[in-house]
Order: C-alpha cells, then structure tokens, then sequence
C-alpha cells in the first residue's frame, strides 16, 4: 500500500469518528416553546345605533398550544376606530400549556359608519410575539325625530297652548334652550293664572326636565327631585303653577285600579 493512499484512509477514519452520527428522518429538538393560538382572528359585531351606547360583548379565546409557560405582556386597541371599541380585560397574564383565557370586547361607536381597529395582544411566543384580532363593526344612525316631549309632568299640557305658546315648536325643541326661548312666555301665563310669584315658578320650572336627586330623602315630583309612581302628577303641577286654589286639582285622586307588583308596575290600561 502507498504511503499517498494510507494517508487518505486514514484521513476518513478521523473524520467518521468525529463527526456525530445523524439520520435525515429524525426532528430537530428545538426545546419546550410557548405558543399563542386563538378562536378566530376576526369578530364582527352587529350594527349598533350610535345613540345606544356599547352593544352585546363577544369574545376571542385566547390559548397556549405550546410546551412552556405563555407570558402576555400587553393586550391593547389599536387602529383608527379604536376608540369605537371597549376591551374589558385587565393587565398582563400567563396561560399554562394548554390552557385558555376568553378576552372580551364591545363595540360603542360614536359615530355612524364602518369602524375598523385591531386587538394587540403581546406575548414571549419566540415566533408570533404579536397577535392581531380584526374587529369591525358598523355605527348606524337611526332617522329618528322627536315630536313630542315630557319632562316635568304635565307641564307641556299646562303651558302648551297657542297663541302663546307654539305647540309643534315646543314640543320639537331641546331642554338647553328653553330658558331663553320660553321664560318670558312662562311668567306671562304663570301671570294669567293668578301664580304668586311668576319670575320664580317659571325658573324652577325650565329648563323642561324631571331632575332626580339620588340624595334627597325621598324622590317625590313634589319636590321636584324625581316622581314617585302612585305621585298625583296633575295636581302637583296645578298647586305649583295656578294661584287659584279651586283650580288646583283635577279631582282625580287615585287610580281606579291597583299598580302590579311586577315591571313596569304600571296599572292595566282602560
């Protein structure tokens, strides 16, 4: 045998017996790794009136399908509807191999039209560290049209009456203005009917709202701070507003018939 070929034989005996052995079909062991998974990665939410406030929640199920531990760092809103959408979770988190976590959103537009954002959610998953859940929804305005209002009881009845009084404009106005468009018509029939002190009546009158004082001792309309269902609105109102006691009372005391017990505790309508 030649010194060359020896030299080479023994060449190829080093490096077999250096080299690990390795076998084409095994899996490279990569080690125990967290990794985040969820439900869906889109929740679409009804269309939603903007004067109703948040709609029904849904949820994304959140879940570790890894080997290791889960750390969620951050679970946020983002996007340029973001502020269309309430997320009802509360800080960082970890979920166990495994184990699941519901997060919960709801859509509260404020504004009518298609509202697009992202749920963020942040994690150590060394391949996805960020999750992003689509979330649309469509902020409706409904063609509503006020016709009629209410606030104090049985004031509009009371005041409402041309030519002083426009009914279709009263009825279609907002509370903000009605100190200035309607005090002066106010003291000038609270004058007609004889009431003692009209500057102050038609003041503690309007603004035409049914202010409720949590505070108070009790929320009577007499009061002012709310009304009590069995209170005798029309006459209340009369005493307030009529100087004239014969015309404080409509005569009519009490229901004819009994309140329910249960909502809206309301008496059975003739």
């Amino acid at each position: 045998m030649s010194t060359l070929r020896t030299l080479r034989m023994s060449a190829l005996a080093l490096l077999f017996t250096t080299l690990p052995a390795c076998d084409d079909g095994d899996p490279v062991d990569a080690g125990p790794d967290p990794m985040i998974a969820a439900s869906t990665d889109r929740l679409d939410f009804a269309s939603l009136d903007v004067a109703f406030g948040a709609g029904a929640p849904m949820s994304v199920e959140l879940r570790n399908d890894g080997a290791a531990v889960l750390t969620v760092s951050d679970v946020m809103l983002a996007g340029s509807a973001a502020g269309a959408f309430v997320y009802e979770g509360m800080g960082a988190f970890v979920l166990a191999p495994g184990e699941t976590r519901p997060l919960v959103v709801a859509f509260d537009p404020d504004v009518a039209g298609t509202a697009e954002a992202v749920l963020r959610i942040q994690s150590d998953d060394p391949t996805t560290s960020t999750l992003e859940i689509d979330l649309v929804g469509e902020g409706a305005s409904a063609p509503y049209r006020q016709v009629d209002r209410m606030g104090i009881p049985a004031l509009n009845t009371v005041f409402n009456h041309p030519p002083v009084f426009s009914k279709t404009a009263y009825n279609t106005a907002t509370p903000a203005d009605d100190l200035a468009s309607y005090r002066a018509q106010f003291e000038t029939v609270l004058g007609a009917v004889a009431n003692p002190d009209p500057v102050a009546t038609a003041a503690l009158l309007l603004p035409d709202e049914l202010p409720v004082s949590l505070g108070a001792p009790t929320t009577r309309f007499a009061e002012l701070t709310g009304r009590a269902l069995a209170d005798d609105a029309v006459d209340v109102a009369l005493t307030v507003t009529v100087g004239v006691p014969a015309l404080q009372s409509d005569n009519v005391d009490a229901n004819d018939r009994a309140f329910s017990t249960t909502f809206p505790y309301l008496a059975t309508p003739n």
